[in-house]
């Protein structure tokens, strides 16, 4: 499978050389691939938006050892990524580059059974509206802000796009309540469209859901904040900074991420 990282005629995998590619990260148990038809969608569309040509014999091969592979281990974690193919030197994009893709498997991390206790990051998140919500090969901004987060000792970090709109932490998408009322961050300007976030607003596991540009500062009043990702699942948020808040997890949100995550 990672035979088609290098080759002499064709080059390096551009996912290597630029970052030029995608991937979706699932669960899976008892050999089944969990919330398979969301990560489906985001493997399609991402290529769609990146102008990647996956057509649908290539799909049909990543789908096919997707639940070969679930069926094999059984219970996991599985990572998909899709590249651009091979190119030589330059970022001009090949003529007759076909995608390359991979798989990689790790067992079911321990579950994360308490809150977490989370600040503000420094470091802020750039906008670029054309790859907003996409789960790029471009992760360096979650690298340097995991490294902040190491040094000031938390949790976890609200990280706010260069504007100043709250946007996501660091490995998951937030919501969080006020009064009787949940929010979620708007991502057209950055951030990633988390696939549980997704399940969340489909599946009404939250109520009375606003999507909303909201800053810090707009943060002082709320009751209650989860991060969300669909391997970890829910993880409620018992402190920002000095402000203690409500940790409790809804009970249908509960049951579901037990059902579908690690």
């Amino acid at each position: 499978m990672f035979d088609t990282l290098y080759d002499a005629n064709t080059g390096l995998d551009r996912g290597i050389q630029f970052g030029d590619g995608h991937f979706t990260t699932l669960v899976f148990k008892h050999g089944q691939p969990q919330l398979w038809s969301y990560h489906k969608r985001r493997l399609l569309v991402t290529s769609e938006r990146l102008g990647m040509r996956l057509g649908d014999a290539c799909f049909n091969d990543i789908a096919q050892a997707v639940f070969k592979t679930c069926e094999k281990q059984q219970n996991g974690v599985m990572k998909v990524i899709v590249t651009r193919g091979n190119s030589q030197q330059g970022y001009r994009l090949p003529e007759q580059a076909s995608p390359n893709w991979y798989l990689t498997t790790s067992p079911l991390p321990t579950r994360f059974n308490s809150s977490c206790h989370v600040g503000f990051a420094d470091m802020q998140l750039g906008e670029q509206p054309l790859l907003a919500g996409l789960k790029t090969l471009n992760r360096l901004e979650q690298v340097m802000l995991h490294k902040e987060r190491a040094e000031r000792g938390f949790d976890d970090l609200i990280v706010c796009s260069s504007t100043g709109y709250v946007i996501e932490a660091i490995q998951g998408n937030l919501f969080w309540r006020r009064h009787d009322r949940w929010f979620t961050p708007k991502l057209e300007r950055c951030g990633i469209a988390g696939i549980l976030r997704q399940a969340i607003l489909d599946q009404g596991l939250l109520p009375s859901v606003s999507i909303v540009e909201e800053e810090l500062t707009d943060l002082t009043d709320i009751n209650a904040m989860l991060i969300v990702n669909s391997v970890r699942g829910v993880i409620p948020v018992s402190q920002i900074h000095d402000k203690v808040i409500d940790n409790t997890i809804p009970a249908d949100l509960k049951a579901f991420t037990d059902e579908t995550c690690a």
